[in-house]
Order: C-alpha cells, then structure tokens, then sequence
C-alpha cells in the first residue's frame, strides 16, 4: 500500500485553485445562469453550491479572485460540458424509470467541486419536468464522492461550514494510527438539505482513499463503495475531471478495469464519463542537440508546450530523485489523441461499440447551442481557447447498448451513432458449419449485380468461395473461422435475429509484425516500437439491410479485435502500432464510403482486371 500521506500537497492546491477559477468563470458572466428574477437556470444551483464551498473554505467575505478572460473560459467550458452530461442522463434515467428505484452518482476525484451535490437539485427538476410527484414512487438519489485524504479533508471542513448537509455523521480517522491499516475511509455520511424524500438513510457519501493503491488491490474501488451500501445494478453515471492524469498510468489503467468490471457491470442504464488531458505522453524531455529539428503544426507545438507547463506546475514543490521512474512524475494525459484513447479503454474492458472520445473543443461546441455558455466579458483569444481546449478529450462510456436516441441526447457531438443498426441485428463470431453455408449464400449473390459491368468482380467472388469462404458439410464446427484463425484473424457475421438470416460479413487476418524504429518521434529520440499488420477481408452486407449501420459496426469488431491483439502485443514491447489494412475495388461505391468514413487513408490505387484501391488505418497503442 502506498503512503496516503504523501499525496504531493501541488494535488490538494489544484483543488483549490480549481473552485476559484471555476467562480471567476462564474463571476465573469461565462456559465449560462439566469439573472432573471422571474426564472432559474439549471445552473443556478451549481453556482450557488460552488459559492457555498467556496465561503466554507475561505469565509463568507473573502474576496474572490479573478481569472484571465482566457482562464475563465477554459473552465466554463469544462463546467458546461460535465453539467450537460450529468442533467441528461439524470432526466433520461428518470423519462425512462417510473418508480423509486435508485440512482447513483459516482464522482471521482471530488475535490471541492459540487457535480454530486447538485445532481439532487437536477434530479427534482427531471421529477418536476415529467410529472412524478408521489414521493414514494420517486427514484432515491445515492451520490458518492471519492477522492484522495487531504482533499477529503478539505470538502469535509467546506461541508460542515457550509450547511449543505443534514443529518450529517463525519468520522476523522486522519490523524488516528488505525487508519493506516485501511485502505480507506468514510469520511461523511449525510443528507443532502434539499432533499425532499422523509426517509432518515443516508445519500450522501465522501469516502478518503488513495486511487494509487488500486494497482496492488483492483478491488479497492469496489469494496470502498460497498462499504457504503453502493448497489451498481442500479442506474450508475460515474464522473471524473482532471483525476486520472493524477495518479499514474498504471493506477488510471486500474482504476478503468474496476469502471468496467464493478461500477458499469453490463448495465445499459450506466456509463462513465471522464473529461481528461489529451497530450502528448512523452513530456518533460530534453531533446538531444544532435537531433534533427522536428517540425510542429501550430496545434502540436501548443499542445506539447501546454503539457510540459502543466507538468512543471504540478512538480513544483515534490521531490525528485534521479532514480525516479517516468511513471512517477504526477501527470500522465489519457492519451495523445481520440484513437490512443479508445484503445486504451479496449484494454481496459470497455467494448468498442459503447465508447467515444471527443476534444473538448468540439463537445462544449454543441453544448455552447443549449445556450449553456455566454460571454458577458469582453474576450478575443479565439485561437488560443481553441488549442486550449484541443488538449482535453470528453471520453464516455456505457454499461451495454443504448437507443441512438438517447445517445444523441447525452452526446450530441458524435459524428455517428454507436450503434446505429436495428436492434434485431446481432454481430458475432461465425460459430458452425450451417453459418458458413448461409456466408456462401450472401457472398455469392451480394454482387451479381456488378457482374456483367465488372467480369473481374465475378472472378474475385468465385475465387474467395473456393477458397476461404468454403463450407465443409463433413464437419460440424467452422471452416471459415478456422482458417481465419490459423492465420492469426477471426471471422464474424451479422445475424438477422428474428430471420436468423445472415445478412454481412467480414473477416481479418494478420499479415506480419515488424520492428521499426520512430525517427520521426516529434516527443524525443527514436525509439524502437512494433508494427502489428491486419488485413480487412470478405465484407459485404445484404443489400435489404443496407443503411442500417451493419458495415460500420463488423468494421468496429474488426478495429477492436486489432487493436486487441495489439495490446498483447503491447506487453511485450514499449510501443506497438497497428496497422489496418483494406484493398477494395473501386466499383464498390459503398464500400469505399464505409473506410473513408471510418478513418482510413487511401494510400494507393493499382489495376488487376480493374481499379483497386488500399486503405489504411494506423493506431499508436
């Protein structure tokens, strides 16, 4: 077990520093609060708890301080992007549930702001909104608050000043020498004062624990939420802001197993968001003179400057030793773009089909329409906030499949759906030799249509049902899926379940592994690293269920799968690429759509009978 203690007290500032900026933004007109007497906004109670924390800490007639117009929209846009997230899924929960089951709220990494606090003033609204009034068939609110003891410590002291809580029981086991034999503590059990419900169980919960000591016990997290009576089979958000880039690499790696795992536990009605540094992960080098001059976009350069200011203000005051590992500096960013990202989720359990990752940039852009930010100070740094905020990522998360719809409505900034196919339309492995068959059937009558236009495509179809697409009727078990496995890929099909037709395929297959050695690393000296290549084979779909997202979602197995076994990869070796590869005539309009949309590169065209072209899609793991 780690020592809680040596939280570096840089951590506990950050916390402070972030309630003072967060009322400045406040207090320079940038959150969308209303000052019409005759009505409230949402935020109104947000900003009002803030006020609250704030005068706990500091006292009731402090003098606030004021942030840089630049700094205040930075932070408004962060306040505005996870209040969003959090009154969406709070209204959809309760639109969705008509009766008092539980809802839980999950923030990690609490500090002093009040995400979990006012999740009760959002969840009257909602009530409000779609007419629930009797109490006993209202859903009971539980929020838990998890962060790291000293700032604990802080949001303890601003609680019992303030008068948030009623009924409020707090324990102070900081100083006591039993509490270094625990791994954690409750630390507040309480009552939210607004909260309407007669019963005397608690719903508020701030727990103390050191999210480092997750690596050496990947329960931690679970037993500390348990302690407290957390039921995850209920509807679950889990909350997080600027906490993983804290703790450590490993620890963040744990800490989104145990989300995965324990906290989400294939609920569809649960999911995580997290709102993270998204920067390059080498920072704090020293480049060699010797080296040849890198160059930089504009966004690069920002974004690696940017990492290493943050780097340096949080190791301001820790100490260090020449023996220290990277891994021991206390900022680590999720990732250094949406793809390291996604891949990292993969590898920590999340499925592919229920996560997304987006810059902050471009999430607070749809939130900014909700008329959630507003600008009452004067402010002409529109650049500068753009690469500011192309250094976070927005990275959510469900606990199973969920309707487009409700989808959209949390995460309006998605391109596409997650899942924007029928739900009758099931994507699996190919399982027997009556599946191989019906794959036979779909291939061979697919692209008929282009036969006589394309003699090459007929010849191409007829080859690959000779070859890899042939069913043995002497065996029970697949000839396809075991022929794409002994070349190191997997097969799939989409299943019509109420036809149990099979209407698409797809298959991949790795092609070869390479050592290479990065010399156009923009983030220090080369450094050897694998390249990990998988080829995209046998997609089709049926042209009766075209339009419903089936080509994107075998694409996504396809994608996990790689990036998969690229992370095993990974284990063996310090950095691993993986490389996606797909040649596709040029007469399949659709298909070459499908990899355009998807993130694939063309990267050359080449005749055989007719124009084929090669696509690629490359993911730094």
């Amino acid at each position: 077990m780690s020592d809680r203690f040596a939280i570096p007290k840089s951590i506990s500032k950050t916390a402070i520093d972030s309630l003072h900026a967060k009322l400045s933004a406040v207090d320079a007109g940038w959150l969308g609060t209303n000052d019409n007497n005759d009505s409230s906004s949402s935020l109104d109670g947000y900003t009002q708890i803030l006020e609250q924390i704030h005068d706990g800490i500091e006292g009731p007639h402090s003098k606030r301080r004021r942030q840089t117009p630049l700094v205040n929209a930075g932070y408004a846009a962060r306040m505005a992007v996870m209040t969003f997230i959090l009154e969406k899924w709070i209204d959809s929960v309760v639109s969705r549930h008509h009766n008092n089951e539980g809802i839980n709220v999950v923030v990690l990494g609490c500090g002093l702001d009040v995400l979990g606090l006012w999740s009760r003033n959002v969840l009257d609204e909602a009530l409000t909104e779609h007419h629930h009034h009797d109490e006993n068939q209202t859903p009971r609110l539980n929020v838990y608050e998890v962060d790291a003891w000293d700032n604990c410590l802080l949001k303890q002291h601003a609680l019992e000043r303030s008068g948030i809580l009623k009924a409020c029981r707090t324990t102070n086991k900081r100083n006591d020498d039993s509490a270094k034999e625990s791994s954690f503590c409750a630390m507040i059990e309480g009552t939210i004062n607004k909260a309407t419900r007669k019963d005397d169980l608690s719903d508020y919960h701030l727990i103390a624990m050191d999210f480092r000591d997750i690596c050496e016990d990947n329960l931690l997290l679970k037993k500390a939420l348990d302690s407290t009576g957390f039921d995850p089979s209920q509807p679950t958000i889990i909350l997080s802001e600027l906490v993983l880039a804290y703790v450590g690499n490993e620890s963040t790696n744990a800490i989104l197993q145990s989300i995965s795992r324990d906290l989400l536990c294939g609920n569809e009605c649960s999911m995580f968001a997290c709102l993270e540094p998204m920067l390059p992960t080498q920072v704090g080098q020293h480049h060699d003179s010797t080296n040849k001059k890198q160059l930089l976009s504009v966004k690069e350069s920002y974004a690696r400057d940017y990492a290493n200011q943050f780097l340096g203000k949080l190791n301001r005051g820790t100490s260090s030793s020449s023996s220290s590992s990277a891994d021991d500096d206390v900022f680590h960013p999720l990732g250094s773009n949406r793809e390291t990202i996604i891949a990292r989720f993969i590898s920590c359990g999340f499925s592919m089909s229920n996560l997304d990752a987006a810059s902050l940039r471009k999430a607070v852009a749809k939130v900014a329409c909700t008329r959630r930010l507003s600008a009452k100070e004067p402010f002409d740094e529109h650049a500068a906030l753009a690469l500011n905020l192309d250094c976070y990522a927005v990275a959510c998360a469900f606990g199973g499949s969920n309707n487009d719809g409700d989808v959209r409505c949390l995460l309006p900034w998605l391109d596409q759906s997650l899942n924007n196919s029928s739900s009758t339309i099931k994507i699996a492995t190919i399982a027997d030799s009556s599946q191989d068959k019906l794959v036979g059937d779909l291939y061979g009558r697919i692209y008929t249509h282009l036969y006589k236009k394309y003699p090459a495509i007929r010849k191409m179809v007829k080859s690959a049902l000779k070859a890899d697409l042939m069913a043995d009727t002497t065996n029970d078990s697949s000839a396809i899926k075991n022929r794409f496995r002994a070349r190191g890929g997997e097969f799939w099909i989409a299943i019509d379940m109420e036809s149990f037709e099979v209407v698409g395929c797809i298959g991949v297959r790795q092609r070869k592994t390479k050592e290479c050695e990065d010399e156009d690393d923009k983030e220090g000296p080369s450094s050897p690293f694998s390249v990990v290549e998988y080829e995209v084979q046998r997609l089709g779909v049926d042209d009766k269920h075209r339009g419903k997202g089936i080509g994107k979602r075998l694409l996504n197995a396809v994608y996990e799968y790689s990036l998969r076994q690229g992370i095993l990869e990974k284990k063996k070796k310090k950095g691993v690429s993986v490389k996606l590869l797909a040649v596709t005539p040029e007469a399949l309009v659709n298909a070459n759509s499908l990899y355009n949309a998807f993130g694939f590169i063309k990267e050359e065209s080449f005749e055989g009978g007719l124009t084929m072209n090669v696509y690629c899609k490359t993911t730094m793991i």
